[in-house]
């Protein structure tokens, strides 16, 4: 695998780079299906982009599309408040609207109820929670999509539609990288029952939607969720004269790197407890979990890892903190209480 030249020292390892490899082992891809970025998005060089994201699959055919012929994706389980890993992707989407990408962000309310099988009442007071958090982040709806899966027929149908080209096997082989540990802690159910698959059916169908009104389409995803895209273009590959919809569509994306979690999970979840800061975590946990954190390599420092995956500060600052982190000097102590007061202004945005 050729990476780009990095500006930052070549000594610098930022989180996940052995998990991309891994990916590429263990799934069968390339390094032309999972890439390094090369070239600049939305304002974005590519050595933040290295940063802020682990890699892209065939992004670099979605930006040789006509701006108004495409749109990024993303979509949130409304399982639970948002941690603040959560919240970075909506600040990715952010900072993607700002620099001039279309933008769509599905709240995933059916999703939570099946999947996760939470209470439709309560899925639904989420989403609308969400929904305003969204805003108060700066997502623009004048000029983006913020809608629930309850009431879009367009995406239902398209699920009903590809429904016909899914395989049994396509489901068993689309659980998410840690759907074990979940599910060990009774989170989820252990197999990948018919409500797990019309959630996941419906996510594709949400992907495939887009693909009807739009030449290219690119999904926002922690790389732990790369099999979601797989799965729908699997099923997309097998449509026919038979089936109203268009298969031939660029279906790309850009996936997040993993962020460790907190008290030794191994990434922060909104459904496992002490596992990562939400919105909802008292400022004096946050100030004890961001202080108690004293890792000397930011590869292995929940806080560093936020810092990037927010909107926290520019790429330049993001650099020299990281050698702060590396040398523990005073520097990397002040920023982390700056960090702290970040996180509770966040969390005040919160409905």
């Amino acid at each position: 695998m050729t990476e780009p030249t990095p500006t930052a020292p070549a000594s610098t390892v930022f989180y996940s780079e052995e998990y991309y490899r891994t990916l590429v082992e263990r799934f069968g891809y390339s390094t032309f299906d999972l890439q390094r970025f090369d070239f600049a998005l939305a304002g974005m060089k590519h050595d933040e982009l290295n940063l802020r994201y682990l890699c892209h699959h065939r992004a670099n055919q979605f930006i040789a599309t006509a701006p108004h012929r495409r749109i990024v994706t993303t979509g949130f389980g409304m399982s639970g408040p948002p941690h603040m890993a959560s919240t970075s992707q909506i600040m990715k989407m952010v900072r993607l609207q700002q620099g001039g990408e279309r933008c769509q962000i599905v709240l995933g309310d059916l999703d939570a109820y099946n999947g996760r099988t939470r209470s439709y009442g309560y899925t639904r007071e989420l989403a609308e929670r969400f929904r305003t958090f969204a805003t108060r982040l700066g997502f623009d709806t004048a000029t983006g999509v913020l809608r629930d899966q309850t009431g879009h027929a367009e995406a239902l149908t398209t699920m009903y539609l590809l429904g016909r080209y899914a395989e049994d096997a396509d489901f068993d082989t689309a659980e998410e990288d840690n759907h074990a540990y979940y599910a060990a802690r009774g989170l989820v159910d252990p197999t990948m029952t018919f409500r797990r698959r019309l959630s996941l059916a419906l996510m594709a169908a949400d992907f495939v939607s887009l693909g009807q009104t739009h030449d290219a389409v690119l999904v926002l995803l922690g790389i732990d969720e790369h099999k979601y895209v797989r799965f729908a273009q699997r099923v997309a590959e097998r449509f026919d004269q038979h089936v109203p919809l268009c298969g031939d569509f660029i279906l790309s994306a850009i996936y997040t790197r993993l962020t460790t979690g907190f008290n030794g999970h191994p990434k922060s979840s909104k459904s496992i407890p002490g596992s990562g800061i939400t919105v909802e975590t008292p400022t004096n946990e946050i100030r004890r979990l961001v202080r108690a954190d004293q890792a000397k390599n930011p590869a292995l420092s929940p806080v560093y890892q936020l810092m990037y995956q927010m909107s926290y500060t520019s790429y330049e600052d993001l650099l020299d903190i990281h050698q702060a982190c590396t040398e523990g000097t005073p520097r990397w102590k002040t920023e982390k209480e700056h960090f702290i007061e970040f996180l509770a202004h966040v969390k005040e945005l919160w409905p």
